[in-house]
C-alpha cells in the first residue's frame, strides 16, 4: 500500500511537471522580445488633438514609451491616447526577463491647430423687416472668419460682429477658417415676421 506522503509527492510532481529524478522540469524558455507592431489611429494630427498610438509586443517583462518615459502594459495588442504638442517621435521599449530588449520608433507630424467655432450669437431670432440684426461671433485658431449671405470678412481676431437688417427670413452661415484650410461652420436663422 502506498503511503500518503509519496501520494502528496506524485501529486505536487504531477502539477509541477516533474521529470524521472522526480526533480521538477524547467520552465519552456521563452522565446526572443519582440515588438509586433507600433502604428497610430491617424497618420498626422493638428496641434492640440489627440491620437491613439497602438502596440504589441510578446515576451516582454516590462514595456515604456518616451517621451516622456510612460509604463505601459506588456500586451499582445493594447492602444494608449497620446497629445503631442509638436512633431514628435515616440519609442516604444520592451525588455525581457532576462534583460534583453527590443526598440521601435514611431514620428506623428503635428500641424497647425484647427479652425473651431466656439459660438455664435444673434441680437434677436424675430424680428420685423429691416430691424437690425447683429450676427456675432468667438472663434479659436481661426485665419479668417466670413459671414454668409452677407459678405462680411474678418481676419484672426477671435471675436466679431456683424450688422444685417433683413426684409424676409434668413439663414446666417458663420465660416472659420484655420491655417491649414480647415473649416468649421455654424448656421442660425433669424426669422421676419
Amino acid at each position: 500500500m502506498r503511503s500518503a506522503a509519496w501520494v502528496l509527492v506524485a501529486a505536487g510532481c504531477a502539477a509541477a511537471g516533474c521529470g524521472k529524478a522526480g526533480k521538477p522540469d524547467p520552465p519552456p524558455a521563452a522565446g526572443p522580445v519582440r515588438i509586433t507592431e507600433l502604428y497610430t489611429s491617424a497618420s498626422n494630427i493638428a496641434k492640440g488633438e489627440k491620437v491613439l498610438l497602438c502596440y504589441g509586443v510578446e515576451n516582454a517583462r516590462t514595456v515604456w514609451l518616451e517621451p516622456p518615459r510612460r509604463e505601459l502594459s506588456a500586451a499582445l495588442a493594447r492602444c494608449v491616447e497620446v497629445e503631442p504638442a509638436a512633431t514628435t517621435t515616440y519609442t516604444l521599449t520592451a525588455e525581457g526577463a532576462g534583460g534583453q530588449s527590443a526598440t521601435r520608433s514611431l514620428t506623428l507630424p503635428v500641424g497647425p491647430p484647427l479652425a473651431k467655432i466656439v459660438n455664435v450669437n444673434v441680437s434677436s431670432i424675430a424680428v420685423k423687416a429691416g430691424e437690425p440684426v447683429y450676427i456675432c461671433y468667438t472663434v479659436a485658431d481661426a485665419r479668417a472668419v466670413t459671414i454668409a449671405p452677407l459678405g462680411y470678412a474678418g481676419g484672426p481676431e477671435p471675436k466679431g460682429c456683424a450688422l444685417d437688417q433683413p426684409r424676409k427670413s434668413t439663414t446666417y452661415t458663420v465660416t472659420a477658417t484655420g491655417a491649414a484650410g480647415n473649416t468649421d461652420q455654424e448656421r442660425v436663422t433669424v426669422r421676419v415676421r
